[in-house]
């Protein structure tokens, strides 16, 4: 029976200090001191001393901080040895002290990426913490005894549900925040206390601590950090970025580098331990949903996330076909629908073929970097430019705070302009030498004129998309909107356009994903599950000299599917490949996966060797090898370890065909002011 006693044990044991000791009872009153105590959350620490004990063995325990006051005490056992110490986890904790605060823990490597990775990792127990870094294994699917959750990890919001089986009809509810609402901004506030906040209470603290609150993670969660990549980037994240462990982008806050993998496991806890307070019940399994066009190595970040915040993932969905199984759930119908999945930061577009309960996509594609904290952007510069113009100013450059105070009038803006023609601005004391107000007023005129490249940029995709599955958009037999960003007249009345006709109203564009996802789950459970067929979003494959991109697997291929690269000649006992996804025919253009490395004697006799890229229906990516003519297997590693740059500067400069131009958010005025901010917050 779920206690909720344990629930609120938990989170007040989330505020002890990573700067603790520990007092741990070896034998009768006799307790040892434990001073280097690191890594203390909810669930256990990092101990770091020679006086280690056997794992699993018991132990009673005091912590304390550095002035000697008792913060907590309790029962513990030992679960983790090694690194010069021992980790011990949580098991009934006392605590002493009601206002203590909890560090963020260093940062840590991502795991390695397996060879063979399994499709979905089995979440720890409640005792690991997150000190132990996350060896995703394969899937064995335990006895389900609890609710699986469908979680829709958003951009700018994320969205939770379960399926309520109470009269019998097993309808998907959202679970509601802690705040009443249906929804928890993705975000994460890192105070200069140590302490973390995550979702409203971040948000809360945006305007004033905007270098510290953490928003639109999502974008660059798994991506290989690049220097150009980050100098572009920038412009569009008012915290500073920085590069995580593994060449990841992460969250500079000066001191250390969080990654965005550990940004979105912060969120996701917080979902779990909000369904847990709703549903009165413990939870530990979900599915999630991540967007269509999201790379191989995106898809594992996310799935890292969920393992940090003790979830196990059934299924990782992509967006629009969890909304498509929303929109067609238990319906029994035929159709053909264009799932217009426009959200916070991400835009894909599908095309889904439903039969019953056979889920079918016939093509898709999309861009991580078009959304609706885009429209927000253009929106915050517009306003500042009519306040430089009305006060007769030829420049300010905002500060972080006003910079966050104008997107906050900018998200409000957007949403009042959705439904009247014009929106009057007002904040007073934007600027105070001298002192003035910010008072201006914008028209959906106006709003809608700056912000058609970004709608312009939606249907270019879309038209692509159909072009390359030969598909009419009169033979779409319904149009489904998803996400927010969908709510903006301009974009509604593109898409009528463009299909000639107006969208369905059947689903909720901001809870259908999350809806798909819990009777997802819900089915699952149940033992049963509809059929879903989904595609490859986008090519993978190697580069050769002069930094061509080789495609391997390409896009729109259907999942499952198997490919197999096969090297001969005089291989010198030794392999290396490596690995990108995109389309560009240039590799440094698109994103990098991983080097697979093969190492073998008997490569060296001129035996040929073969690597198989295999793809499972989760989209997810494992890799062996093995010698052709005898079909023996080669031992595989997945170097992530070397510096991209270091691998481009071997491959040489690009001399392939000239590769499409890509396309690029417009800089704005507050892009511009972020850009140059960048090296300020690097120096801090």
């Amino acid at each position: 029976m779920y206690d909720a006693a344990v629930t609120e044990n938990r989170r007040r044991a989330e505020r002890l200090s990573s700067s603790a000791r520990i007092l741990w009872k070896r034998q009768g009153d006799d307790f040892l001191q434990l001073d280097r105590v690191r890594d203390v959350s909810a669930q256990g620490a990092f101990v770091v001393s020679d006086a280690v004990s056997e794992p699993d063995a018991a132990l009673e325990f005091e912590l304390h901080d550095e002035a000697g006051r008792a913060l907590a005490s309790g029962v513990a056992k030992v679960v983790r040895l090694g690194d010069g110490g021992m980790g011990i986890a949580f098991l009934d904790v006392t605590i002493d002290a009601a206002e203590v605060s909890q560090s963020m823990p260093p940062p840590r490597p991502p795991p390695p990426l397996p060879a063979a990775a399994p499709p979905l990792p089995t979440a720890p127990a409640a005792t690991s913490d997150e000190w132990v870094a996350p060896q995703l294994e394969p899937l064995s699917v335990p006895p389900l005894d609890g609710v699986i959750i469908g979680i829709d990890l958003g951009t700018t919001n994320t969205c939770a549900a379960w399926v309520d089986e109470r009269g019998g009809e097993g309808r998907p509810q959202i679970i509601p925040g802690r705040t009443g609402g249906n929804t928890i901004p993705t975000m994460i506030n890192f105070d200069t206390d140590g302490r973390i906040h995550v979702g409203q209470r971040a948000a809360d603290r945006q305007i004033l601590y905007p270098r510290r609150t953490v928003y639109g993670s999502k974008r660059l969660i798994g991506r290989t950090w690049q220097p150009e990549l980050a100098a572009e980037a920038q412009g569009h994240f008012a915290y500073p970025l920085g590069e995580a462990e593994g060449q990841r982008f992460g969250i500079d806050l000066g001191d250390q580098v969080v990654s965005m993998d550990a940004a979105a496991a912060r969120v996701l806890r917080e979902v779990r331990a909000t369904a847990e307070d709703f549903l009165q019940r413990e939870v530990r399994s979900a599915v999630i949903t991540v967007p269509a066009y999201f790379s191989e190595v995106q898809r594992e970040a996310v799935r890292r996330a969920a393992f940090m915040a003790e979830l196990t993932v059934h299924r990782i969905v992509n967006e629009p076909t969890a909304a498509a199984v929303a929109y067609g759930h238990a319906r029994g119908e035929e159709a053909r629908v264009a799932v217009w999945d426009f959200g916070g930061g991400t835009f894909d577009f599908s095309v889904v073929d439903i039969r019953d309960e056979r889920y079918e996509v016939v093509a898709t594609g999309g861009d991580n970097f078009v959304g609706g904290a885009d429209f927000d952007d253009e929106l915050a510069s517009m306003i500042l430019e009519r306040f430089l113009e009305a006060e007769g100013l030829e420049e300010l450059e905002p500060t972080p705070q006003q910079i966050a105070r104008l997107r906050e009038a900018a998200e409000l803006t957007k949403r009042a302009l959705s439904v009247q023609s014009e929106f009057d601005v007002r904040l007073t004391d934007f600027a105070r030498e001298p002192k003035r107000d910010l008072s201006v007023t914008i028209t959906r005129e106006d709003f809608e004129a700056r912000t058609a490249p970004l709608v312009e940029r939606t249907l270019t995709i879309a038209r692509g998309v159909l072009l390359s599955a030969s598909i009419l958009p009169e033979e779409i037999d319904d149009v489904v909107l998803v996400g927010g960003t969908t709510r903006i007249p301009a974009v509604q009345r593109a898409v009528a356009e463009l299909f000639g006709r107006r969208p369905s109203k059947r689903i909720n564009p901001d809870e259908a994903v999350a809806h798909g996802a819990a009777l997802l789950g819900h089915e699952i459970s149940a033992g049963e599950g509809p059929v879903l067929l989904d595609l490859l979003p986008m090519t993978v494959g190697h580069a050769i000299d002069a930094r061509r991109f080789v495609p391997v697997v390409k896009r729109n291929e259907r999942l499952p599917c198997v490919e197999v690269l096969t090297f001969g000649g005089d291989l010198l006992g030794r392999i290396q490949v490596p690995l990108f996804q995109g389309e560009s025919p240039d590799a440094a253009q698109n994103e990098y996966l991983c080097t697979v490395v093969v190492e073998d004697a008997r490569l060296r006799d001129g035996e040929r060797a073969q690597i198989r890229l295999s793809f499972d229906e989760h989209c997810l990516m494992a890799i062996d090898a093995f010698v052709e003519r005898s079909g023996k297997p080669l031992e595989v590693t997945l170097d992530r370890e070397r510096p991209l740059e270091d691998i481009l500067q071997d491959l040489g400069a690009f001399d392939g065909p000239p590769a499409p131009e890509a396309w690029q958010l417009p800089e704005t005025r507050i892009s511009k002011v972020l850009g140059k901010l960048f090296g300020f917050f690097r120096k801090k």
